[in-house]
């Protein structure tokens, strides 16, 4: 283990699939997983559209902020940090909407309180994403420098990668990456209104595609260096981290596939690996038709026949937004830890563009490097390598 090496000392995730990382790895594997469906929440205006739903009986903000504190009470314990430990970390928070769902919750509240009269105006009150970063300090005690992170997509994986840097270069202690997103109306109504919402199902890398399906949850991934992160059981290396935003377009990272090619090869060259050395990829795969060709595209153009498992985990967990980073390789950590890279979910037909089809069994998953990537609105870009030792 070396003192300029980062590892990951715990991880925990909420999703769709469980109140944490474990059990939503062992349902991942199983295939025990439901397609995405009408939300019950309260706060929903509209029944018109499906997600992936964290199920929960109380109040929608309620259940956003245990969702945070099942992701990071994971963490913590798997990491077997003590309050002072948590004391000298510092916090890197990932999301799109914040904690917006309290605005949401109180005007649907508003409304049923005041049937057949005008709906009032959802108003921010100066509420933004970085409330999210105040409310886990201070519940948490962490003193370290706080940063928020509200990049859409890749609000959380931008996190991580940030996070490993300042650690390589000594300018933080420990790092406590979250990635946070509850289903809202806001972001529900405005990818319908992009055209980018599939009402059927999430089918990424599919020739049948037509936009993703939100989903919800939280995620937190503890990452420290070698020097500090001493337990033994810590075999999960934080490497080869690489971040690009190309503003060519609004939507889309290219369809050429030259920008997503670019980028994980940059990841490699950090890492000083090849394309050889890459045991599965954990792709973005939204399931929009933009997005899945140029992704496809640079991963087909980079590793040519010697693809490796490509596994999409939005067609089981939903698009979870500003929360996917953190939240995916929480889930990815586990299933690593299981032994087992799951199959992708949602997919029926090959794209001849893309020209390969997203795992359709689960393999096994030996030690090695793992490459993350994630491609968001207006060319950024996150790439990561999780190396299992």
């Amino acid at each position: 283990m070396s003192k300029n090496d980062i590892y990951v000392r715990g991880w925990g995730a909420v999703t769709t699939l469980g109140w944490s990382a474990q059990e939503s790895a062992k349902k991942l594997i199983e295939g025990k997983i439901a397609p995405a469906k009408v939300g019950d929440s309260s706060h929903f205006i509209s029944r018109e559209y499906k997600s992936f739903e964290v199920p929960y009986t109380g109040s929608p903000l309620d259940k956003s902020q245990k969702m945070l504190a099942c992701a990071m009470d994971e963490a913590i314990a798997r990491a077997e940090f003590s309050r002072a430990e948590i004391a000298e970390s510092s916090l890197f928070v990932g999301t799109t909407g914040g904690l917006f769902i309290r605005n949401e919750d109180e005007f649907a509240e508003e409304v049923r309180l005041n049937p057949g009269k005008e709906s009032p105006p959802i108003s921010c009150r100066n509420r933004g994403p970085g409330e999210v970063t105040q409310l886990i300090a201070d519940k948490y005690g962490i003193k370290g420098i706080a940063f928020t992170f509200s990049m859409a997509c890749v609000s959380s994986s931008h996190a991580l990668v940030v996070a490993a840097y300042l650690l390589e270069q000594r300018k933080i202690r420990r790092a406590i990456v979250v990635g946070f997103e509850p289903l809202l109306n806001l972001t529900l109504h405005g990818f319908a209104s992009l055209l980018l919402y599939d009402y059927e199902q999430c089918r990424p890398f599919c020739a049948t595609r037509s936009g993703m399906q939100i989903g919800e949850g939280a995620g937190a991934v503890i990452l420290e260096r070698g020097d500090e992160a001493r337990h033994a059981k810590n075999v999960y290396k934080f490497d080869g981290g690489y971040l690009f935003n190309d503003n060519g377009s609004l939507t889309s990272a290219g369809l050429d596939g030259e920008l997503a090619k670019n980028v994980v090869g940059q990841t490699l060259n950090l890492s000083r690996l090849s394309a050889a050395d890459i045991r599965a990829i954990k792709a973005h795969g939204t399931g929009t038709k933009d997005n899945d060709l140029s992704e496809g595209l640079g991963l087909h153009k980079l590793f040519g026949e010697k693809l490796p498992p490509v596994v999409s985990l939005k067609g089981a967990l939903g698009h979870a937004l500003g929360a996917a980073g953190t939240m995916e390789t929480a889930v990815w950590l586990s299933c690593l830890e299981e032994g087992v890279i799951p199959k992708s979910f949602g997919f029926s037909q090959l794209d001849p563009e893309i020209g390969f089809a997203p795992a359709q069994e689960n393999n096994s998953a030996p030690n090695g490097a793992y490459l993350c990537t994630f491609f968001g609105f207006g060319g950024t870009c996150t790439s990561y390598l999780i190396i299992k030792e």
